[in-house]
C-alpha cells in the first residue's frame, strides 16, 4: 500500500501533529521519508502566520563563512550584550560546553551538529521542530542521549517535535508520545 502524508492528512490531522509538549514519530518506509519531509516543509508555510517552525537535518546546515557562534544567532534579534549568557545557557541545556564553539565545522560529530541545530532553534524560539531521519547516523549511545533530550525540550520548552524515521526502535522508544504508521 503506497501511503503518504500528502494523501492521508487533512488539515485537522495535520494540526494534530503539532501538539505542544509532544513528540510524535512518523514511522514510514525509507523511500517516503524524504518526500514526506518536503511535503511537511511545504505545509508549514501555511502555518507560518501562527507558528514558528524549524527543521533538524542530519547534515550540517551552517553557513561555512560564518563562525559556529554567528550561525547560531543567524535570524535572531537578540542584543549583543545578551548573546553570551544566553548561548552558554542553551549550550549547557543540550549538554554541550562552550568549547564546541572553537571547533571547526569538520571537527564536529553528528550529535554535536544536531545539538547545535537544536540550540539554534531554541534561540530562534521555534514552536515546532521537525526532524528528518537523523538517527541512522548516530551510535546507540548517541541515540540514548538524544531521545531524552528531545523529550525534555518538548516538555520543558513546550515544543511540538515531529520525527520522521523508518527505525522501529526509535518509534517504539518510551520517549515518543504518539506513533503514526504510514507503511
Amino acid at each position: 500500500m503506497d501511503f503518504s502524508l500528502q494523501n492521508f492528512w487533512t488539515q485537522e490531522r495535520f494540526n494534530e501533529l503539532f501538539q505542544e509538549q509532544h513528540m510524535t514519530v512518523i514511522l514510514e518506509d525509507q523511500s517516503r521519508i524524504q518526500a514526506d519531509f518536503f511535503f511537511l516543509i511545504d505545509k508549514t508555510f501555511d502555518l507560518k502566520q501562527t507558528m514558528a517552525i524549524g527543521f533538524i537535518l542530519s547534515e550540517n546546515t551552517f553557513l561555512p563563512y560564518l563562525s559556529i557562534r554567528d550561525n547560531l544567532f543567524l535570524g535572531t534579534s537578540i542584543k549583543e550584550k545578551n548573546k553570551k549568557p544566553l548561548l552558554i545557557e542553551q549550550l549547557s541545556y543540550v549538554g554541550l560546553t562552550h568549547d564546541v564553539l572553537i571547533k571547526s565545522e569538520s571537527d564536529l560529530n553528528t550529535l554535536e551538529v544536531i545539538k547545535l541545530q537544536l540550540v539554534q532553534l531554541l534561540l530562534l524560539d521555534k514552536d515546532i521542530i521537525i526532524i528528518d531521519d537523523i538517527f541512522q547516523k548516530l551510535s546507540i549511545g548517541q541515540r540514548q542521549e538524544l531521545l531524552p533530550l528531545l523529550q525534555k525540550i518538548a516538555k520543558e520548552k513546550k515544543k511540538a517535535i515531529l520525527v520522521l524515521t523508518n527505525d522501529i526502535q526509535i518509534a517504539e522508544s518510551p520517549y515518543m508520545d504518539k506513533i503514526i504508521h504510514t507503511a
